[in-house]
């Protein structure tokens, strides 16, 4: 009742400040004020739209016009065009319309949040994508900003007030779901490291293999011709087979190799009513 009565205030002053204007504007006002009544909202958005591109030129302020675009564009559902007209009408010099548009830009943009709408009780937030988190939050910032400024402007707003305390929690909900989200990736990756673990095992493991396998001694090119064929034969069995002093080095060797493997994987929310100024 507060807002209805200074909108209708505010409609009564401008209807005595100005009838000599061209009609453009004001044909372009007026049907959106009908479209609106019949609840044809994007028709009325439209209009006042129109209606507010017209005023400059007839030395007018478009102010109330891109107000009302906000309320029909809200009434519709569309909180970005609503946001977007009421940015527009938060210039104008009369501070009470001011102070709505601030007001009801908030009301817009925590509805881009993906919660309640202004003065119902909070809900639990959706699950969000990271990307759509990051929006949220953002709006969620400006819609508090919105507030304040509604406030700083009409310190009586008890609605202002109220939904200032509601984007504040909702503010909380987004950064516990982001947090969440980056403790969840975070373990991810984790797991995603763990599991490559046996492939980066077995890839050291031949690595290790082959180095070994370099450093067993070869016998000489001379040594080979000067040496009967028989018994080069009977020297090169051995390197067929491990010793076991030879296979308790490369199983130590492994171990130490698992082991360093493992020490390395544990560092991880009743209708507005638009204001009838005809200029």
């Amino acid at each position: 009742m507060k807002r209805l009565l200074a909108i209708l205030a505010l409609a009564a002053l401008a209807a005595l400040s100005a009838q000599a204007a061209e009609p453009d504007a004001r044909k372009s006002f007026d049907a959106g004020l009908r479209a609106f009544a019949a609840s044809n909202y994007p028709a009325a958005s439209n209009a006042f739209l129109e209606a507010a591109a017209a005023a400059p030129a007839e030395k007018l302020d478009p102010a109330a016009a891109f107000y009302n675009a906000g309320l029909a564009a809200y009434a519709a559902g569309d909180w970005k065009a609503a946001a977007d007209s009421f940015a527009r009408a938060a210039s104008a010099s009369d501070l009470a319309l001011q102070s709505e548009a601030y007001y009801n830009r908030g009301n817009a943009l925590f509805h881009q949040t993906g919660g309640p709408a202004a003065g119902m009780q909070s809900l639990p937030l959706p699950a969000m994508s990271t990307q759509e988190l990051a929006g949220a939050e953002a709006s969620i910032g400006e819609a508090i900003q919105m507030y304040e400024n509604a406030i700083a402007l009409d310190p009586q707003d008890a609605d202002a007030k109220a939904n200032y305390e509601l984007a504040v929690l909702k503010q909380q909900q987004i950064q516990q779901q982001k947090q969440q989200q980056q403790q969840e990736q975070q373990k991810q990756d984790q797991q995603q490291k763990q599991e490559k673990q046996p492939d980066q095992k077995q890839d050291q493991q031949q690595q290790q293999q082959k180095q070994q396998a370099e450093q067993q001694p070869q016998p000489q090119p001379d040594q080979q011709r000067e040496q009967p064929q028989e018994e080069q034969i009977q020297e090169e069995k051995p390197s067929e087979e491990m010793t076991p002093e030879e296979a308790a080095m490369m199983l130590d060797a492994m171990k130490a190799q698992e082991q360093s493997l493992r020490d390395q994987l544990h560092p991880f929310f009743g209708r507005p009513v638009p204001v009838e100024k005809d200029w």
